[in-house]
This record gives structure tokens, sequence and C-alpha cells, in this order.
């Protein structure tokens, strides 16, 4: 990990033994301080080596906030990490996460917010910026112990703390998360993967794939990168590694919302569903959606499901015909481990079909595939009364 010098500008390399740092959230121009213009050169002397610096104010006034407080060095994302090497990137992204969280402070500066906005405004420059639209900013946001905003012109609007409430009406980020000291280890689990996903649906990033690998962190997981892949196998890839580490169906709880499984209207059926979404905005609207409570006792599922190399998941399922509904008779209801948070006298299903068993699986094996890429909320009276099978879903449609 490379750290920028808050005096001197220069960069040093860590590893274990890592000094206090501050650490820059921001979003990105086309003027950007390259860690070339940071890296010390013999022929260049110190007088003129800084006079070069001067032109990366970002850069300049991040390092003076932060000797302010206290602090001698800086990671700044743009001049700390060595781009041209596909390996170092790497690392760094896989990083990210950790490294915003072991930061004493993060400063996020808003460079389209002015000084004299008002943040508590339901329309402010604070709730308009775009750095709550971005896809890095989200775990810039979540994963520090400290984050405090600063205009375009350096000046406090406030810290995450202070504006919880605001950042969650802006983000759906829920304020609890904001005041959480390390967001990490049990305290993600207690957010679904739905739930988590939800927060990632109205954010954009530069590069198509990134919106994947920004999300690395908030699901601890590590995966390589793979620039020209595509967003959708990147967000694919990303899934996959989340189950290898999860049990929690959420994961499969994306798609259209109709208010229950009978106002389905033909239009609501978006045909094309599969095991993963395609990407995080198809969860934009699960951010309700969590596991089933435990301590009822009326739902005796298991939540363990294991990936295949042949494009199935074996998972237990309660699955019943779709009887209720005569024209979409030839589906099934396969009930998830989910429930909604604000209903939880209702669980979330999807429709699949019955395929006849695959060549080499067990003979008490069901294979299904998802069959629409659309959720439907059912009584939980429904899901208790289906049997529980053994069942292997589809990854792809």
């Amino acid at each position: 990990m490379r750290l920028l010098n808050t005096k001197t500008l220069e960069l040093s390399a860590f590893h274990q033994d890592r000094p206090p740092y501050a650490i820059l959230s921001h979003t990105w121009t086309d003027d950007e301080a390259p860690l070339e213009a940071f890296v010390r050169r013999a022929r260049l002397s110190r007088p003129i080596a800084r006079l070069r610096k001067r032109r990366y104010a970002k850069v300049r006034r991040a390092c003076k906030l932060a000797r302010s407080n206290g602090l001698n060095w800086i990671w700044i994302d743009t001049c700390c990490i060595d781009k041209a090497s596909s390996a170092e990137l790497t690392e760094a992204i896989n990083s990210m996460y950790a490294w915003y969280a072991a930061a004493e402070v993060c400063y996020a500066y808003l460079s389209d917010v002015p000084s004299d906005d008002d943040p508590l405004v339901e329309k402010s420059g604070f709730a308009r910026s775009r750095w709550f639209r971005r896809g890095w900013t989200l775990q810039e946001m979540i994963a520090p112990r400290a984050v405090e905003f600063y205009s375009n012109d350096w000046v406090s609007i406030g810290s995450k703390w202070e504006l919880a409430s605001t950042i969650e009406r802006i983000t759906g980020v829920h304020g609890t998360i904001l005041k959480e000291p390390y967001f990490a280890g049990t305290a993600q689990h207690n957010w679904s993967v739905a739930q988590r996903m939800s927060w990632a649906a109205n954010r954009q990033t530069t590069r198509p794939e990134d919106l994947a690998y920004s999300l690395l962190g908030l699901f601890s997981v590590h995966m390589p990168l793979l620039y020209g892949e595509g967003a959708r196998n990147a967000f694919l890839r990303l899934q996959g590694e989340i189950a290898e580490v999860t049990n929690d169906q959420s994961l499969f709880a994306y798609g259209n919302w109709p208010l229950s499984y009978k106002g389905i209207a033909e239009d609501d059926l978006i045909v094309g569903g599969s095991l993963y979404a395609g990407s995080p905005s198809r969860f934009a609207l699960c951010k309700d959606v969590v596991p089933v409570r435990r301590h009822d006792g009326g739902l005796p599922w298991t939540s363990e499901f294991s990936l295949h190399n042949d494009g199935y998941l074996r998972i237990r399922l309660r699955v019943c015909e779709n009887k209720s509904r005569p024209d979409m008779r030839e589906s099934h209801i396969a009930f998830l481990e989910c429930e909604l948070s604000r209903d939880p006298d209702q669980v979330v299903g999807f429709f699949v079909h019955n395929y006849d068993r695959v060549d080499g699986m067990p003979t008490d094996v069901h294979v299904y595939k998802r069959e629409f890429a659309t959720l439907a909320k059912f009584p939980r009276h429904m899901a208790m009364e289906a049997p529980l099978r053994d069942v292997f879903l589809s990854s792809v449609y």
C-alpha cells in the first residue's frame, strides 16, 4: 500500500506496519493527479518537484486538511496506485474496502456542492451530488469509521454520523449502518444480500465492470479483475463468489415486484428469468427482503446450497404446483427462505419450470429453471404446506 506524505507530497510503500492515515473519497475529473507526478526523481530538485505538484489542488488541499488533523499520511486512489500494473490494480481493488475501513478518517470531497448549501433541504446540492450516484463511493461511505463531507471550496458540511438521516433518504442505506463503527463481519451479515445489493441499484461507474468490482468489500469476497468481460459477466461472477460464502437465499430474490401472486398481470411477467441477476439495478425494489424468522418454528427449511461446475445450484426449496393461476398452470412456485421485513406474514418466491431429470443427476432430485425475472409475495401458509424438495436450479437461462 502506497501512502502520500502530507508534508513532502512524496509516496512511500508500506506493508504490515502502516502509520495512521487519512483517505480521500471523491469523483474523478479529467485532470486528476497521476502516480508519476509524486514519485521521487533524483534528477529533479525538491523545489522543482513541489512546483510541479502545485497544479493538483485537490491533492494539496486534502494533504493540508490531514496535517491539520495531525495525520502525516494520506491515501488517494488517483495517485497511490500504479494502474499500469494489472496485478497491483487487482490487489488494490480487492483490498480497498479494508483500506477505507482502516483509515483514521475519510474526507469526502463533493466538488459539485457549494459551501452555502444546506444539506438538510430535500433538493439541496448535497442531495443531488454525483458523489451519491457513483459505484465506488458506496463502500467509501460505509467502510470508514468516520466520514467528513466537504464542499467544493473545502468548507465542512458535516459528518456521516451527523447527516445519517439525510444520507439514508438519499441513498437508501439505513442510518444505523452509517453510525456503525466498523461495517464488516457480523455487522454485514445483519443485512441481507438483497438489501446490500439494493444500495447499489441506482449507481454508475465509468468502466462497466467496476459496478461489480466496487461491491467486493461489501460482501467480503475477492475475485480477479477481467476488464473487457463486460458489466453482466462481472456481476454474474460476483454473485457466484457470494454464493460460495453465504447461504442467504435473498441472493436470488431479485426482479420486478407485483403486489401479490394473484395480482400479477401478464405485463408483469418479465421473460428471461435466470438464477442470477444481470445487474444491481434488478435489486432496486428489494430493500425489505430479509431471511425468514427462525424463532417461530413454522418453516423448518435449510439455507444450505452448493454450486456445481455444470451450471446448476443444488438447494433445498419448498416447491408446489401453481394451482392458483390457471393461466400459469405449467409453472411451479419456488419459495425462497425470505420474507418482507414490513410484512412478515408474506414470503418471497418466484416461478420455475420443471424439466426432465438430467443424465448423471440423482433420481430423487428435481430440476428446474427460473421462468420469469419476476418476484411475488405469497401467504406464509402456502410455503408451509409446500413439500421440501432437493432441487437443482439452472444458473443460466
